[in-house]
């Protein structure tokens, strides 16, 4: 159903966006607190710290740390707004409790994928890089690139909401492809020949499928 994002050459970088964050890094100052820039370096370097440590077999595997690692990724991830984003104009149709339903499942499909796809991860020499943050009133956009395995060069947009006072990612954007925009067109597809209870269906049993 679900159509891949160049996952041979993206899985990586995906599985590290939705792994923003370690136990260790949790301090008196929360995750959103910081400032976007702030929030994506030093979730990055521990997500990074999560995957060599686990690659090294210095620490448990992946998947069995994937209620451990679910849990503090919802301090980085608003999955409300970005499955909201990514169904688009069929959200306004849809009771509470399906919107409910939906987001939950949307986040579980996105984080079970790509937990299970890094436990393959074999890299070690990533570099990466904070271009620039720019601000407009509660919203900011945090560029970054990662060069890895030479000189191989992907570049990363992190977009954030701040909501009381914390800030959160609610799209990624990497080489120009935006993720909300991606799963946009493929649920748009499926539910211009299928009700959207059909499509609650499918994401049960992919989820279901990647657990």
């Amino acid at each position: 159903m679900l159509r891949r994002l160049k996952e041979g050459k993206f899985f990586f970088l995906l599985g590290v966006l939705l792994l923003l964050v370690s136990p260790q890094f949790i301090r008196a100052e929360l995750p959103g607190q910081q400032n976007p820039m702030a929030l994506i370096q030093s979730g990055t370097e521990s997500a990074l710290k999560i995957l060599h440590e686990s690659q090294s077999r210095q620490a448990p595997s992946l998947r069995q740390r994937k209620d451990e690692i679910l849990a503090i990724v919802n301090q980085y991830f608003n999955f409300d707004e970005m499955a909201k984003r990514a169904l688009g104009r069929p959200w306004k149709e849809q009771t509470p409790e399906k919107r409910q339903e939906f987001a939950q499942l949307f986040k579980r499909l996105l984080f079970n994928t790509y937990i299970n796809r890094l436990d393959n991860y074999t890299g070690s020499n990533e570099r990466v890089f904070y271009d620039s943050e720019k601000l407009d009133g509660d919203y900011a956009l945090v560029k970054t690139h990662i060069i890895y395995q030479g000189d191989n060069s992907i570049s990363i947009e992190y977009r954030l909401h701040r909501d009381g006072g914390r800030w959160q990612v609610y799209d990624v954007v990497v080489e120009g492809i935006s993720f909300v925009d991606n799963y946009r067109g493929q649920f748009g597809s499926i539910l211009t020949n299928e009700s959207f209870d059909s499509l609650l269906i499918r994401l049960r049993q992919k989820v279901d499928q990647s657990s």
